[in-house]
């Protein structure tokens, strides 16, 4: 708690104003505040204080100890009368109420406590001020009674506090131990609440948001039905709003087009916090980041939060939900799928929210072909759509040797900045072909004429299944995207295998089932509170593994459980490492959002080590920059760009580098969570830049050994 919350600080501060105010007054000064504050760090002036200034303050020989002890016998006596009998003023009154053995246990606890500091052996305060009659202790109150038998204490302090004598003086330095034993007491006997998270109506866990009248408008359509591009006009009129997107790109595409056309916008994401800020020093009210980074404690005129379809999701979809039900913006604008549309029928009639609901249609006609093509039939502006990073490189080098086409990639390893560059590449015709994984469905403006599907089914993370009828029709859906430029544009969709093209076509003909639950997992500070009210002091990862085996039993119509496989994982890093298992709770829930994916690295060691060392920077709370670590690969950071024939050293190179780029955004992410341990963040931006310059180079190798292979079988003189 801060100081200034204190109960009993403020009671003291305002005693001492009070108090050095009347002694002012009563001489016919002035009361200024500042005087007033003085009081604090001087001790009380000679003058003020009744002794004899030749004698000592302190004299153990005119009244010994137990003379004190027998003269205080009667004050006790009394004490003990008056809180059997209730009898205490404001702002004891608390004391007035306990039961009669609470009482009894209170005032044998503070008469041995007394006597323990009476008969105490060590050599009296000598040093007393006005604040420790204002605020007495148990390690003074041996001092306070010696000078109080000396008649030694502040002028006017009896004729201020409308007290008598001495005694009275002592019975009220005594009432003010008591209480203190007694609220001492109370901490001690309170009992724990029961560890509860409610998860049947997890609208309560936004008290805020409850109080208020928010208005939901829908934008819902196929992909290409322009259903944000309203929502995104109505942003940039606002004064304070929030664009909450699925990908850093998407974030960083709005920011520049808002900023590009004169309107301020901020840029907020896990890695970076870039704001705009006019030529007076406002810093924008508007901001375009990601879903994570929205300010569920921040009211705002207007949110937009973008593929409300996301609130499914079993790893990402609580965060959707958490803002639906949080955010504090007097109208909200939800675009997705109309699959989400019954969900947040059923959710508004748990918020009081009011609901309005806008259907769009595709802008531009989609096309199934009739018959599968191969990759010799590819041509300019295709994108063949595969579901790993390992078949997506294949594909590149086949098409490119095979053909005469230029191949981009894009896929989820791919640093944010080089996706882009590939994409930009694609638009303006450097490059021919795009392959590229499901990344394409959100975000990324892609002039793609044909979607080629190399097969419909994916790896989940532990099994093979089919894309389902939401996600084939939102990758189709990028085939010939609408512009403002060049109007509607028809779009076709194709697949390398008969099969597939069969279940695309049925997948398009069929409406897209509707979300009947969604996601969610309580945030921060419900964990916060939940940890606080459970007394054994367990590591976070066993509190979620003991959580998850109870939950099991939760059963709602409306929600389910995240899956917590990732967040339990990296707490087990910190769980079964002596040194890490000593981070405080606060840490170890941040880090349990921690954005790194082990399974989808060619190194996972050097993954898992190198995030153990940047936990242990926050638990020993060092202060590094990027270049105290050991995982940057200087010598591949250094090398200049070598072209030869031999495709897989470039791509073995672009393998260890999307590694290094990994990790130097999790210390980018760490940086904004822990700014004075993470420190430096100019270096790990341009180490972040140098690792994209490379990852990009090594990508136009491949692409020159491939060309030299296609060439030289071909008959034709190698390209340059």
């Amino acid at each position: 708690m801060l100081l200034c919350q204190n109960p009993t600080y403020r009671l003291l501060r305002y005693s001492v104003k009070r108090y050095v105010a009347s002694l002012y007054s009563l001489r016919g000064v002035s009361t200024r505040v500042n005087l007033i504050h003085r009081t604090y760090a001087t001790t009380v002036a000679k003058d003020n204080i009744h002794h004899n200034d030749s004698s000592p303050v302190f004299n153990n020989n005119e009244v010994r100890f137990e003379n004190i002890n027998a003269s205080i016998h009667p004050i006790l006596l009394d004490l003990k009368n008056k809180l059997i009998k209730g009898k205490f003023d404001s702002p004891y009154t608390i004391l007035n109420d306990q039961p009669s053995d609470v009482k009894t246990e209170i005032f044998q606890s503070f008469e041995q406590q007394l006597s323990k500091a009476l008969s105490s052996k060590s050599t009296p305060k000598n040093k007393i001020t006005l604040v420790d009659y204002l605020n007495p202790t148990l390690d003074n109150i041996s001092s306070l009674l010696h000078l109080i038998s000396n008649n030694t204490y502040p002028n006017n302090f009896l004729e201020f506090n409308n007290l008598s004598s001495n005694n009275d003086l002592i019975m009220q330095l005594f009432t003010q131990l008591l209480h203190k034993i007694f609220l001492q007491y109370r901490i001690e006997n309170a009992s724990f609440e029961k560890p509860k998270v409610d998860f049947s109506n997890p609208a309560e866990w936004f008290p805020e948001a409850r109080k208020m009248k928010r208005k939901i408008i829908m934008h819902v359509g196929p992909t290409n039905s322009g259903k944000t591009y309203n929502s995104l006009i109505k942003l940039s009129k606002s004064k304070t709003g929030y664009y909450a997107g699925p990908l850093r790109l998407l974030a960083r595409e709005i920011y520049e087009k808002f900023n590009s056309q004169g309107i301020g916008c901020n840029l907020i994401t896990g890695e970076e916090v870039v704001p705009s800020i006019d030529k007076y020093g406002k810093v924008s009210g508007i901001a375009s980041g990601t879903i994570e980074m929205i300010p569920l404690h921040k009211k705002m005129d207007l949110c937009i939060i973008d593929e409300i379809q996301m609130i499914a999701d079993p790893l990402r979809g609580s965060v959707w939900t958490n803002a639906v039900l949080g955010v504090l913006a007097h109208e909200i604008h939800l675009c997705g799928e109309e699959s989400a549309v019954p969900f947040i029928q059923k959710m508004v009639e748990i918020t009081g929210d009011e609901l309005e609901i806008k259907k769009f249609n595709r802008l531009g006609k989609l096309t199934v072909e009739k018959s599968n093509t191969s990759l010799q039939q590819l041509k300019k502006g295709d994108c063949l759509v595969v579901f790993s990073k390992k078949k997506i490189l294949k594909f590149k080098c086949d098409i490119e040797r095979n053909t005469r086409l230029k191949v981009g990639v894009i896929y989820g390893a791919l640093p944010p900045e080089i996706r882009s560059q590939e994409a930009s590449k694609f638009n303006n015709g450097e490059y021919d072909v795009l392959v590229a994984s499901d990344a394409i469905g959100m975000g990324l403006n892609l002039k793609i004429n044909r979607i080629v599907f190399s097969g419909v089914n994916k790896f989940n993370g532990s099994t093979v299944e089919k894309l389902s009828v939401s996600q084939v029709k939102q990758i189709a859906g990028r085939a010939g995207r609408f512009s403002a430029q060049h109007g509607s544009k028809e779009g076709f969709v194709t697949a390398l295998h008969r099969s597939s093209l069969v279940y695309i076509d049925q997948c398009l003909k069929t409406p897209v089932s509707e979300i009947s639950k969604a996601c969610i997992w309580p945030t921060s500070n419900i964990w916060r509170q939940y940890m606080a009210n459970d007394p054994r002091k367990s590591s976070l990862s066993s509190v979620y593994e003991n959580f998850l085996t109870n939950v099991l039993k939760f059963q709602s119509d409306n929600f389910f459980i995240s899956e917590l496989d990732q967040k339990v994982q990296l707490l087990n890093l910190v769980a079964k490492n002596r040194l890490l298992s000593t981070m405080i709770i606060d840490d170890q829930l941040t880090i349990s959002e921690t954005p790194i994916n082990f399974r989808t690295s060619v190194n996972p060691k050097l993954l898992k080590n190198t995030v153990i060392e940047f936990y242990e920077t926050i638990v020993k709370r060092d202060c590094k920059s990027i270049l105290d670590f050991d995982f940057l690969d200087l010598e591949l950071l250094s090398q200049n760009s070598f072209v030869g024939t031999d495709v897989m050293v470039p791509l073995q190179k672009v393998d260890k580098l999307e590694d290094m780029h990994r990790l130097v955004l999790l210390f980018l992410w760490l940086s904004q969570r822990f700014p004075t341990l993470f420190i430096d963040k100019d270096s790990a931006m341009e180490v972040k830049a140098l690792v994209e310059k490379r990852i990009n180079q090594e990508l136009v190798n491949v692409e020159r050994a491939n060309s030299f292979f296609s060439d030289r079988s071909n008959g034709y003189e190698p390209r340059r």
